[in-house]
C-alpha cells in the first residue's frame, strides 16, 4: 500500500481558514471604483457653448464612494451629485419639447469597459 501525506493540504486549509477575505474584498472594491472613475473621466469631452464657456462640471464631479462592509456584503462604487447627470446619461427632451437630445451613456460605457 502507498502512503499519502496530507500535512501540506492540512497546512493550506488552516491558512485559508485564517485568511482575512474581508480585507481582500475591500481592496478589490477600491480598485474597481478607481478604475471606474478613470473610465468615466475618459468617456465624455466637456461641452463648448456659444457664449464661450467650456463645460466639464459633470466630468469633474464623479467621486468614489467609501467602501463599507456589512456582514458578508462589501459595498462601494462611484457617484455624482450633479442633478442633471441622468439627463446627460440617457438623453432628454429639448426645452420646447419638440426634439430629443441623445444620451452620452458615460456610466454605461464605463461599466462595459470595466467588465
Amino acid at each position: 500500500m502507498n502512503e499519502i501525506d496530507f500535512s501540506q493540504l492540512e497546512k493550506l486549509q488552516k491558512q485559508m481558514e485564517s485568511a482575512d477575505y474581508t480585507k481582500a474584498c475591500v481592496s478589490a472594491m477600491n480598485e474597481i471604483s478607481q478604475r471606474a472613475l478613470k473610465y468615466i473621466s475618459n468617456v465624455k469631452k466637456p461641452g463648448h457653448y456659444k457664449n464661450g464657456k467650456v463645460g466639464g462640471t459633470l466630468k469633474k464631479s464623479w467621486q468614489t464612494e467609501e467602501t463599507t462592509v456589512s456582514g458578508s456584503t462589501v459595498k462601494g462604487g462611484i457617484h455624482t451629485e450633479v442633478v442633471y447627470a441622468p439627463y446627460v446619461e440617457f438623453g432628454h427632451r429639448t426645452r420646447d419639447h419638440r426634439g430629443w437630445v441623445k444620451g452620452r451613456f458615460m456610466l454605461t460605457i464605463s461599466e462595459q469597459e470595466l467588465k
